[in-house]
């Protein structure tokens, strides 16, 4: 074989970091930064900047570029559940070190979504998680300690956007950025 058959040979495939999750959108998120700034700040640690605000609600890890057209029409038809997500705890995980807004109790319609995009991609071949979907926000990571936790309102967030989503490396950490949207 040639050097240069086998330098191509040799060239992996291009692939990407993705995952599916509930997207705001430009209202929402501004009520999201706003409600949860105090709360995150007073955490320590790095709070997520209000761009990357999002509700996962699969992730994919890294993907050959020649399936993300699967992962889109996938995204296109699943179709959005009427109703709202409830933000209404606030809590702290100390193995991935996460403060994060949760929900207490997630509408069903959320859990079925979630739950029929984990069976869809399972069946395409996709890596899924085994773990119990528990919807959360992350407000900050490496938080190292309990943090002062006083916040005792709720946010609704509309469910309208569903999104395919890429998450880019930046000197901060990451950054996220919708491939695909889908509006209910």
């Amino acid at each position: 074989m040639s050097a240069n058959l086998e330098a191509a040979a040799s060239v992996e495939p291009a692939r990407r970091r993705l995952f599916f999750a509930l997207w705001p959108g430009v209202t929402v998120r501004e009520l999201l930064a706003s409600a949860f700034h105090d709360v995150a700040a007073a955490a320590g640690g790095q709070s997520v900047v209000a761009a990357n605000l999002h509700v996962t609600l699969e992730f994919l890890g890294s993907i050959a570029e020649e399936r993300v057209a699967e992962l889109e029409a996938l995204g296109a038809s699943m179709r959005l559940p009427v109703g709202d997500l409830v933000l209404d705890t606030i809590e702290w995980w100390p193995r991935p070190a996460l403060l994060v807004a949760g929900a207490l109790t997630p509408s069903a319609a959320l859990v079925d979504l979630q739950s029929e995009l984990r069976r869809l991609l399972g069946i395409r071949g996709f890596r899924v998680d085994s773990r119990a979907f528990r919807p959360h926000l992350t407000l900050a990571r490496r938080v190292r300690g309990v943090p002062p936790i006083e916040h005792g309102a709720s946010v609704r967030w509309p469910m309208r956007e569903l999104a395919l989503v890429e998450s880019l490396p930046v000197a901060s950490g990451s950054r996220y950025s919708p491939l695909a949207r889908w509006s209910r």
